[in-house]
């Protein structure tokens, strides 16, 4: 028995021994055989077992496999291929194009992936290099320019404000108008709590993949109650097969500050001409050649610094794969006194547990510190502080010796206050602390019951906590004895979802497909705050140092369920005609138990005419149309009346302000899309074009109400509104060659809003309450397009000529402080992107061009008010004729030729009153970003011992042209949705912080 295991033994060493004598390494290339280039990222494969590894930047692999065996080559869009190794050392092979993959798989509603051949809506996608050539910390940012039909603005260059984007115009009056974000298959908070940056900024751009932009209610009728608005689908990176790959990178950027508004430098502080020491106007006499100027616009803003280091390491087989990353980025901005700090990481898997059976989860935790000297619109146009703070002032002088405010003037009598101090007292001594948690986690099991039957399973949940603190001073002016501010949160998304997908081909030319599901959504906040004035020791800034007395503490507990069931039926002919049918059905916690089923229907279908024709592996051409019907349920706690504490003598509760409303229905939006993609010369050109019409009707309007009804305001469902759009993607490779490519994308769209229904007889509706001045607001107006700015101008005549009066002035027009005076949608877009790569090196840039649109400047109005603007210095005192009729005693009008003065009592009565004296309408062409990269050759890279090598040089928004008189034109002074007004004020320009100028360096090694 003991030899016989003794020679078994013998016999399996003699046995590995030759297994391992018959390994031999096969290397070679593989290239693309419709141009010769190299092709990357190939997996390369051993048929009928787990080891695998794939091809380098320049197309060559090496891998160990025995005489016998069989590599497979493969690689998305490419027609798979199999090589017998045989006697070869060397196997170089040629990969032909998928004639099937001309369309490219796209990733949809649901996580679901589709051949966009067969596409019956429109959806587009932003690979992930894209978003790292534009080097933006903000995703939000990164898609600027790269998406037809996607207005995305800035709330300014400070790095904790937030960014909005708006798919296919605004449709709700009060509500969220920002797609849905899903990554990874669940929900994500992309929130802007406090007017704090908005919540997707949190992810790292380097472990993005892909980005799929459903803008379309039939794209997204998946999504039902949540679909009105579009949804964005985000793809974070997995482990590819082969050997373990480890890859870093560094880079530096450099913030200096950008187009910034003008000052006049003539006049100083004082009131009608005459020099005032206690003003802070600059409506006195002229400046003596003796007395100081101070350029204080460019004294205050700073340059910035910023470090950005990533990690990742993937690999696998073909039974599992890892992705493992972690980012950390802090520096400085613009803004003194503000710093930023991030760290991320991200571990993600995949493992084939059966043949059928596979599991998938990820974890990504966040940490997101932010320090804001200023925060801009959202909190009453802060910069205005800057802008007009008097020339006779240094503004960088604000602090005694001893720490205390240093007054410019200070008169304290009686209740009369006047006091004269920098606004850096603020910016130093007073900012905004944000601090965030976050994490992020994701779970999915796929299991295959047959060829044609699938079932999955994913549960994942998004929770974080923020907090938010503002701590003022003593000695500032208005709250001399200190307060103290302070929020905490706690949010949470939980979000499952079961789908069976049924795939088969009843005949040879009829396949159809089938997805049943359901899922279930649950969200939660629980906030504190607290806040209070008047500390009793100075310095000591805590809670337990204000009286309790001139505390006030609030607490909130919104929550909101859903549930849904859905399924999208699909029957595809021949890959020719494709016609789809979606339902939705959702139950949502926030409507009356009466309203809270809501069914959301699609129908759309395609005709892929190019599969009539005999050289259809060449080129497509498709025809498109849809139609959905998707909605949003109400915000949460709407339905009810709910109490709030009394704060007053003897405390208790009372109503809320807020009446609630238990007859609410889902706001409702219908829309058609009608569409065309063409790809000729071998993919090389494509285009496609898209048309829509979506209405949306019955608006959950959160609005003011007469106060006998004992509320102050009240949603309820009225009006409606329309928006139709063009988008025009075209895309084409003009040159590609050995050595040099080129290819381009342009993006354009067209937006045209109708406001078509008010509630009774409201005729103007403002987005936010709090507008910055009463001469003109953002809001809509009945009949006109929804983004609209409302205010005062000059009486006209019926040839529309602007009145003049016998003194020689503009008559105001004093019967309606209510006109339509502004459109604040561009008339066209256009983002223009350009990549070209010559051997190693690699250049993209990033036009993006806008035409028409009008910008409320009430920066400039609040300027000119102060004295301060620059056309002030230009006009001021110098006489003038206005262009202009004067009406006769016979009531016929003659040309005005009287000449008067532009003095102090004009621009005060009759020039700040009139709101279309700050309406401009704006043309830009800006370079969103310009990337110079440089990849180290492979044969150097390998001397230095590493696999890859490659640096970058990169610029953001370093050129800007337009027409715009004021800072970047680029606004939205209250943030995403009106800072929860709804709406947007997108092209309101109230302090707006300008948008930084940046540059950088970067390195990345790979192993």
């Amino acid at each position: 028995m003991k030899k016989r295991l003794i020679a078994s033994v013998f016999g399996l060493v003699l046995f590995s021994l030759q297994v391992f004598a018959q390994q031999k390494e096969i290397s070679g290339k593989v290239t693309d055989a419709g141009d010769g280039q190299p092709l990357p990222g190939v997996a390369v494969s051993l048929k009928g077992s787990s080891k695998a590894t794939q091809t380098n930047v320049d197309g060559n692999y090496k891998i160990s496999v025995p005489e016998n065996a069989v590599l497979v080559f493969s690689f998305v869009g490419m027609q798979t291929t199999e090589k017998p190794v045989g006697a070869s050392t060397i196997i170089n092979v040629a990969l032909s194009a998928d004639a099937k993959a001309l369309g490219e798989v796209v990733v949809t509603a649901l996580g679901i992936e589709r051949d966009k051949r067969t596409l019956t809506y429109a959806v587009q996608t932003v690979k992930g290099d894209d978003l790292r050539d534009a080097n933006q910390s903000n995703i939000i940012n990164s898609l600027q320019g790269q998406i037809a039909g996607a207005q995305i603005t800035s709330s300014g260059g400070s790095p904790g404000l937030p960014s909005e984007i708006i798919l296919r115009g605004v449709s709700s009056l009060t509500g969220d108008n920002q797609p849905l974000m899903i990554v990874d298959g669940i929900r994500v908070s992309n929130a802007s709590t406090n007017g704090t940056i908005n919540r997707l900024a949190d992810f790292n751009p380097e472990d993005i993949e892909d980005i799929s932009i459903l803008k379309g209610a039939a794209a997204a009728a998946l999504y039902g109650i949540d679909a009105a608005s579009g949804a964005i689908i985000i793809t974070t990176k997995k482990g590819k097969t082969g050997a373990v790959q480890i890859s870093g990178g560094y880079k530096s950027f450099v913030e200096t500050v950008g187009k910034t508004p003008g000052q006049q430098k003539l006049f100083t502080t004082g009131i009608g001409g005459v020099f005032d020491e206690r003003s802070t106007s600059s409506w006195g006499r002229k400046f003596r050649y003796d007395e100081p100027i101070y350029d204080n616009i460019n004294r205050f803003f700073e340059t910035g610094l910023v470090n950005d280091v990533n990690l990742n390491v993937n690999g696998g087989t073909e039974k599992y794969n890892y992705y493992m990353s972690g980012n950390y980025r802090d520096g400085s901005s613009i803004i003194p006194n503000t710093g930023s700090e991030r760290i991320t990481f991200l571990l993600k898997g995949t493992a084939k547990l059966s043949k059928n059976l596979s599991l998938g989860g990820s974890a990504n935790y966040i940490s997101n510190n932010i320090k804001e000297g200023i925060v801009g619109g959202t909190s009453g146009g802060y910069a205005n502080s800057i802008y007009n703070y008097p020339l006779r002032y240094d503004i960088l002088r604000y602090e005694q010796p001893n720490g205390s405010p240093f007054y410019e003037y200070s008169d304290i009598t009686g209740s009369d206050e006047t006091l004269i101090l920098s606004p850096m007292w603020n910016v130093m001594k007073n900012p905004r602390n944000t601090n965030t948690q976050r994490i992020v986690v994701n779970g999915n099991l796929d299991y295959k019951v047959n060829n044609w039957i699938n079932l999955s399973y994913r549960i994942g949940q998004d929770f974080y906590n923020q907090t938010y603190s503002n701590i003022t001073v003593e000695g500032t002016p208005g709250l001399l004895t200190g307060r103290l501010f302070e929020n905490k949160g706690n949010y949470k998304f939980i979000t499952n979802i079961l789908n069976s997908t049924f795939d088969k081909n009843i005949t040879k030319d009829l396949r159809a497909t089938l997805i049943l599901g359901g899922s279930s959504e649950y969200f939660e906040s629980r906030t504190n705050a607290i806040s209070g004035e008047n500390f009793i020791v100075p310095g000591i800034y805590s809670v337990n140092n204000i009286d309790r007395n001139n505390l006030t503490v609030t607490e909130a507990f919104p929550r909101r369920r859903r549930y849904a069931t859905y399924g999208d039926f699909k029957l595809d002919y021949k890959s020719m005609l494709t016609i789809g049918i979606t339902g939705r059905n959702d139950w949502t916690s926030t409507l009356p138990e009466q309203n809270r089923s809501f069914y959301s229907p699609s129908y759309s279908a395609s005709f892929t005419f190019s599969e009539l024709f005999e050289n259809k592996g060449t080129w497509y051409g498709k025809l498109r149309a849809s139609y959905a019907k998707v909605g949003k349920d109400a915000p949460i706690y709407r339905t009810n009346t709910n109490l709030r504490q009394f704060l007053g003598v003897g405390g208790g509760y009372q109503n809320d302000p807020t009446g609630g409303n238990a007859d609410l229905l889902p706001e409702t939006t219908i829309e058609n899309e009608y569409g065309a993609e063409f790809r000729i010369l071998k993919n090389r050109l494509g285009i496609d074009v898209a048309y829509y019409d979506k209405e949306s009707s019955n608006q959950i309007v959160t609005a003011r109400v007469p106060l006998t009804t004992g509320f102050v305001i009240k949603a309820f469902n009225a009006g409606r509104l329309r928006n139709r759009g063009v988008e025009v993607s075209l895309n084409g490779s003009p040159i590609k060659g050995k050595n040099f490519n080129w290819d381009v994308t342009l993006n354009g769209w067209r937006n045209r809003s109708k406001m078509l229904e008010f509630p009774g007889q409201i005729t103007v509706f403002p987005y936010t309450f709090g507008q910055p001045y009463t001469a003109a607001i953002a809001g809509s107006m009945i009949d006109m397009p929804v983004l609209g700015i409302i205010g005062t101008d000059y009486l006209k005549n019926e040839d529309g000529f602007t009145i003049i009066d016998n003194t020689g002035y503009p008559v105001i027009n004093s019967q309606s402080s209510q006109l339509y005076i502004g459109n604040r949608e561009p008339k066209l877009n256009l983002g223009l992107l350009n990549k070209f790569s010559y051997k190693t090196f690699t250049l993209s840039f990033l036009w993006d061009f806008r035409f028409g649109g009008d910008v409320y400047n009430a920066t400039r109005l609040g300027m000119v008010s102060r004295g301060l603007a620059e056309d002030i210095g230009e006009y001021r005192d110098k006489m003038y004729v206005f262009n202009g009729v004067v009406q006769q005693a016979d009531g016929s009008f003659i040309k005005n030729t009287r000449e008067v003065a532009l003095d102090f009592a004009f621009f005060t009565n009759r020039y700040t009153p009139v709101g279309t004296n700050f309406i401009e309408t704006v043309n830009w062409a800006r370079v969103r970003y310009i990337t110079l990269g440089y990849s180290v050759p492979k044969k150097m890279a390998e001397r230095l011992k590493v696999g890859r090598l490659s640096f970058e040089a990169s610029a953001q928004n370093p050129i800007l042209i337009t027409n715009y008189s004021g800072g970047d034109p680029e606004v939205n002074s209250a943030g995403p949705n009106a800072g929860g007004g709804g709406g947007s004020t997108m092209g309101v320009d109230f302090g707006n912080i300008p948008l930084s100028r940046t540059f950088s360096l970067g390195v990345t090694v790979g192993f």
